[in-house]
């Protein structure tokens, strides 16, 4: 399996005559009135060599579903599969897609993909995926919050060669929504190092994090960066960053 990082949380994914797309972010100037100025350009993302283009969606949120995008990669006959509310927003914008069902596998080439529980800040559908070509077997964790998931999905599907986790801890809130809670939104470095640990992950892939802090409505988790480090060294997880464009 290649694993090309993308910005953000997203990801390709390519083994045999297969591409896969997860969560891909371009246009970043959608998100900016929420989430600031980016603090770094997004990383173009490549079209397919061969092929059409395979997308999964985590959610319907615009800093995973990336619509202007999504028209542009999947023009060709290509497919998109996320939960119920991306579905319906696919449709809007003229794309096919399929619903993702939690625990229902399906196959895209030559990947088997199974959708798995997420928690999402505001109470949207959310869904985390595991992901394997045959030989090495992926968790790609969105943008999710921490959970009592983790036991179940490292039974069912464990172990992970590696595990791709939010790690930005994000304080604020939404657009229209007058209460910034101080709890975070999405899982912060330690949280991330321990469901990598749960998972049996050959290492952790932190994702979601650096690009966009702005506070008060998105305020990042203080020294994510050291944080990962303590936490990693203290619960022996390997951590491996990846800068945008990077492949593994």
């Amino acid at each position: 399996m290649k694993i090309t990082k993308l910005s953000w949380a997203g990801l390709i994914l390519e083994s045999g005559n297969t591409t896969l797309y997860i969560d891909p972010l371009q246009n970043i100037d959608v998100i900016a009135p929420f989430v600031g100025d980016a603090k770094f350009p997004a990383l173009p993302v490549p079209y397919p060599k061969a092929g059409t283009a395979n997308v999964l969606i985590t959610h319907i949120h615009a800093d995973h579903f990336d619509e202007k995008l999504l028209k542009q990669l999947l023009a060709d006959k290509g497919l998109l599969w996320g939960p119920e509310a991306v579905r319906k927003s696919a449709a809007n914008i003229g794309l096919r897609a399929s619903i993702a069902r939690l625990y229902d596998t399906f196959y895209v080439g030559d990947f088997k993909v199974t959708p798995v529980p997420a928690v999402d800040w505001v109470g949207e559908d959310q869904v985390s995926y595991v992901i394997s070509d045959g030989e090495q077997t992926i968790f790609h964790g969105g943008d999710t919050n921490w959970h009592g998931y983790w036991w179940t999905i490292a039974e069912r599907f464990g172990p992970f060669d590696a595990a791709f986790l939010p790690v930005n801890g994000v304080v604020g809130s939404l657009p229209g929504q007058d209460l910034i809670s101080d709890m975070s939104g999405t899982m912060n470095p330690e949280q991330a190092v321990t469901a990598a640990r749960i998972l049996k992950a050959g290492y952790l892939v932190p994702i979601h994090y650096a690009q966009f802090d702005n506070p008060p409505t998105y305020t990042e988790f203080p020294e994510v960066e050291k944080t990962l480090e303590s936490a990693g060294f203290k619960q022996r997880v390997i951590i491996r960053r990846l800068a945008d464009g990077d492949i593994i």
